[in-house]
């Protein structure tokens, strides 16, 4: 609903495709601080940083990219205006966001957290992981499974009209997961 106004479908879907992949591209620079955090430059060189995120992007945009056109139509338009996802394209970025994003971020996220000593590091990296695991659990997933309910469930509209806004709503939420996000890495520690 972000393009209403736009009526060409191919532009609609083209901004669709870059939202969609922004959002998840996004995921990477956190796997990377972790991963600065976890190791330091040294042994996580620049190099390497700069080869994980090209990779990620490449294999995102490539896959998104191919998914979306014409034989496979991963991303069309419902009669109502809503974006619908086929199982194909859920299922793939899905899978690539969780293996090389959501996976990592957790996983280096809990080694970080078992490696500091002092109860005050270890309680503000606490609220950076429910932070993140909120951004994940309440925005990222519930938007995903709408669209592809949008394409399995397209003839139960009521269902779909009751879900929309509440994932709206729950959609509110990231500004409390950002901010416990903020307060676990972002704020200063009192001397």
């Amino acid at each position: 609903m972000i393009y209403a106004v736009i009526n060409l479908e191919y532009i609609v879907i083209i901004l669709h495709f870059l939202s969609v992949f922004s959002v998840n591209f996004g995921l990477i620079f956190i796997v990377v601080v972790n991963m600065l955090l976890l190791e330091s430059t040294v042994i996580f060189s620049v190099k390497r940083q700069n080869r994980y995120i090209f990779y990620y992007g490449v294999i995102l945009f490539i896959g998104m990219l191919i998914l979306i056109i014409y034989p496979f139509k991963g991303v069309t338009i419902h009669s109502s205006g809503y974006m619908k996802w086929n199982p194909y394209f859920f299922i793939y970025l899905v899978s690539i966001v969780n293996c090389f994003a959501i996976i990592p971020i957790f996983y280096t996220s809990f080694k970080i957290y078992f490696k500091f000593e002092t109860k005050e590091l270890k309680r503000k990296w606490f609220y950076y992981l429910i932070g993140s695991l909120g951004l994940v659990i309440f925005n990222l997933y519930p938007v995903y499974i709408l669209n592809l309910l949008t394409h399995i469930m397209e003839e139960n509209e009521s269902f779909l009209n009751i879900m929309r806004p509440l994932i709206s709503l729950l959609g509110i939420s990231v500004v409390l997961w950002a901010s416990l996000m903020y307060y676990g890495i972002g704020a200063k520690l009192k001397k």
